[in-house]
């Protein structure tokens, strides 16, 4: 994989100076030139014209009296940007939102993975715990500002997915660079600049060939991962299921049932359908972690000429269906459009993984032979 170049702002700053120590052993990642303030191995903010190296993605973590600058060079050079700097302006917010309609643009309360999940598994907690209000314990190196930005995530996230309040009790007691948050029985804790400096770095490789369309986040970061995730997946599982002559089936799982199953590292998909020359079916799409239910689809389809079931599905239905993911439209059946002798298959479909709606068609000669429809989207608790 070809490294991913960044160009870092605030490099002589603690999380800069722990990327640069991780990048020069990473092999997906590096920092090809820094800016800083007072620093002669480096750029300052007066010489951004200067910079000949070539980068992907800037990542600023620096001061707010610098953020105008980089922010502007940012979008003279038409490149992604990652803005970790914090006690901006009410009028630099403004512009960085206008600059995410330019150029990629990621800001978000949090920067790590390990919080991510934490604040996930409150959010499911708060779904299903009895309490209106939860209460958040942070605590904190003494010289941080309080409440944290991820408190306030928190607080945010919960209430407007569950509806419910949660109130925050922050505290400074470390003298060294910890940060604690606490709610019910998840514990989340981070130390120094390591982890959040590979965790930029990460977001970095993430950012570089997204388009300009709002302001990214962590959680949209991994939601359009999962998305992309599940685009490929569908593809492979079809390929080694129904659409493959060759794949049998596995042990009915309902009454009279026919049914596929296929497993990947991270994802299970499943396949059950009922009936013959008329049928309908389900797939469901599962995490492997846990078998939560994220992706679903069901369909009915009849075959309009019973003469010609068995030689519709062979010469149209599963040729096509092992063309999957050949073109651009959703890989939920088959490609748009594909012929075999005097047979021609057609798949039309409207929105996305999220919501969409599809029919499949196959004639012979021109003659209507076989009609399919399908509706589906991702599964939300």
């Amino acid at each position: 994989m070809k490294k991913v170049k960044v160009l870092w702002s605030g490099i002589t700053g603690r999380t800069g100076k722990e990327a640069l120590e991780i990048a020069k052993l990473s092999d997906s990642v590096e920092i090809v030139a820094g800016i800083c303030r007072s620093d002669n191995n480096f750029y300052n903010y007066d010489e951004l014209d200067s910079i000949k190296e070539d980068f992907d993605v800037i990542i600023d973590f620096s001061h707010k009296d610098s953020f105008d600058k980089i922010l502007e060079y940012a979008l003279r050079v038409k490149k992604p940007i990652i803005i970790g700097t914090a006690g901006l302006t009410d009028e630099q917010m403004k512009a960085f939102e206008n600059a995410s309609n330019i150029i990629p643009v990621f800001r978000g309360g949090n920067f790590r993975f390990k919080v991510k999940k934490f604040i996930d598994n409150v959010v499911e907690y708060a779904r299903k715990c009895k309490e209106e209000k939860l209460e958040l314990v942070e605590t904190h190196y003494k010289t941080k500002k309080v409440p944290s930005e991820t408190a306030k995530v928190v607080a945010k996230r919960v209430l407007n997915e569950t509806g419910k309040e949660v109130e925050i009790k922050s505290f400074l007691e470390y003298d060294e660079l910890i940060n604690d948050w606490k709610v019910a029985d998840f514990h989340c804790r981070v130390i120094g600049f390591k982890e959040l400096a590979e965790d930029v770095l990460n977001i970095a490789i993430m950012m570089k060939d997204k388009k300009p369309n709002g302001v990214y986040d962590l959680d949209r970061l991994f939601k359009e991962k999962q998305m992309e995730d599940l685009y490929n997946f569908l593809i492979e599982a079809k390929k080694q299921t129904y659409a493959n002559e060759n794949i049998k089936k596995i042990s009915s799982t309902r009454v009279g049932s026919h049914d596929y199953k296929y497993s990947s590292k991270n994802m299970i998909y499943h396949d059950t359908y009922f009936g013959g020359t008329n049928f309908m079916g389900e797939e469901v799409v599962y995490l492997s972690s846990d078998e939560t239910p994220i992706w679903g689809m069901n369909y009915y389809g009849v075959t309009l000429d019973k003469s010609l079931s068995e030689e519709a599905v062979d010469k149209a239905l599963r040729p096509a269906l092992m063309k999957v993911g050949d073109d651009d439209i959703l890989p939920v059946r088959g490609p748009k459009e594909f012929i075999n002798d005097e047979y021609k298959y057609i798949f039309e479909v409207t929105g996305d993984l999220d919501y969409f709606e599809g029919e499949e068609t196959i004639s012979k000669n021109d003659k209507k032979v076989y009609v399919l429809k399908c509706h589906g989207g991702t599964i939300k608790r």
